[in-house]
């Protein structure tokens, strides 16, 4: 099977590094009292394995990417949005070659000091293809997503909360899919000497078309959640939270091998979330932390309804002015493109250093884990970066880049080793 293939193909760390070279600001045109910027960026990288699995083709790929941003501090609020294609040519495999699409805004509600109302509103829409590592191939797709997240401070120690989340992905190959959530709930703190109440409801809606090459079925689900409880924020800002609540499910006949179509269940929540290390002690360190036991918003072929552990841990050290460390964990539910449940565990270590002022070295090391649900397959991935970039003057940029991954997994596809080796020399307008 083949498909078309995108910018992704070039690794999120040689954009990472990218970004990493010291900042200038500049802009060719002011819109608003907003800058507008162009950013043109050539690269080249030779991948052995463009297909993401145990096949293993390689070949080299040109790119041209042109990107127009657009930002604005002014005033209350803020306005970042960007639009940006990636033209794709491949030397061997010709029928892979593309013309990627990207755009994005991000726009945050006025905030002055002292206001009532804080949130912001996201959107964005890609048309690309990626290599999709729970089906180990290219997946051509196009993504509509919107969301909107707020608070209102109704007094002095309650707080109403609002959010919505859209997304409409149509893929080439597997399993289309729109979801939709939305939320509303309130906090009473300082309530029994520093505890607080709190409540909510969610909704949410998915429809996911049938994979029609897997041994699947569709997806549709619809599910009701009300919550309470109580939480402590402490000192340094850490937030603990415990609640309980009620759940209705209902999902269409062949997602389970009961048959059933609704499911209502009792949950129970833990979380805390917040930095780990008061600042004040810890000046060079920046901590966050989230832990809880939840349900997946959404469940997979033949889940039940199964409580996970999830939640992210970040730590970063600034060692020296020039010298950086990054440490990073997650475990988190979703909803597979096969439709199933998957259970996914990441940890990675992080080091950037800046040699002068105009070039940066960076380096990552990480380990993947995933557990797919209703299957036996788990997989094992090993993934590694080298990144050098250099700042020219003339707001000329250009860098190198090595990533590395090793997949290992109870499935014979989904074995294979990927290298790839780029560079790219970039011009902001």
């Amino acid at each position: 099977m083949k498909t078309a293939p995108s910018s992704a193909l070039l690794p999120a760390a040689l954009l990472a590094s990218t970004l990493a070279l010291p900042a200038t600001s500049f802009a060719f045109a002011e819109i608003a009292r907003g800058a507008l910027t162009l950013t043109t960026t050539g690269r080249v990288a030779y991948d052995t394995n463009i297909s993401g699995n145990a096949a293993e083709l390689s070949d080299t790929i040109f790119t041209l990417a042109p990107t127009l941003e657009y930002s604005r501090e002014a005033g209350l609020g803020s306005i970042n949005a960007s639009l940006g294609v990636a033209i794709n040519r491949y030397v061997d495999y010709t029928d892979f070659d593309s013309e990627d699409i990207y755009s994005s805004i991000r726009i945050g509600l006025p905030t002055p000091e002292g206001a009532r109302e804080q949130g912001s509103f996201t959107a964005g829409y890609t048309d690309s293809t990626d290599i999709n590592e729970d089906v180990g191939t290219r997946i051509r797709s196009k993504t509509w997503n919107a969301g909107f997240s707020g608070t209102f401070r109704a007094g002095p120690r309650t707080n109403l909360r609002a959010n919505f989340a859209y997304s409409d992905t149509t893929r080439d190959v597997f399993s289309d899919r729109e979801q939709w959530s939305a939320g509303v709930g309130f906090d009473y703190s300082d309530f029994l000497g520093g505890f607080g109440l709190q409540g909510d409801y969610r909704y949410s809606d998915t429809q996911s078309t049938r994979v029609l090459n897997l041994a699947g079925t569709s997806i549709d689900q619809t599910s009701h959640h009300v919550s309470s409880g109580l939480f402590y924020r402490f000192v340094n800002g850490l937030r603990a939270s415990a609640d309980v609540g009620y759940r209705w499910i209902d999902r269409s006949a062949s997602e389970t091998l009961s048959g059933k179509t609704s499911s209502n269940s009792a949950t129970f929540g833990l979380r805390l979330d917040g930095p780990f290390l008061p600042p004040s002690k810890f000046p060079k360190l920046k901590s966050s932390f989230s832990l809880g036991i939840q349900q997946g918003q959404t469940l997979g072929l033949n889940d039940s309804g199964s409580t996970t552990l999830v939640g992210d841990l970040g730590l970063s050290w600034q060692a020296r002015e020039r010298t950086s460390f990054s440490v990073s964990a997650s475990r988190r539910q979703d909803l597979a493109v096969t439709n199933f449940s998957a259970v996914r565990n990441s940890v990675a270590l992080g080091a950037t250093q800046r040699i002068g002022d105009r070039t940066n070295l960076s380096a990552s090391l990480g380990q993947e884990w995933t557990t797919y649900g209703g299957t036996n397959r788990d997989d094992r991935r090993t993934r590694a970066s080298l990144n050098l970039g250099h700042s020219f003057i003339g707001n000329w940029q250009a860098g190198v880049a090595y990533a590395l991954t090793l997949s290992r997994s109870s499935a014979d596809t989904f074995d294979y080793d990927r290298h790839l080796v780029s560079g790219f020399v970039s011009y902001k307008f």
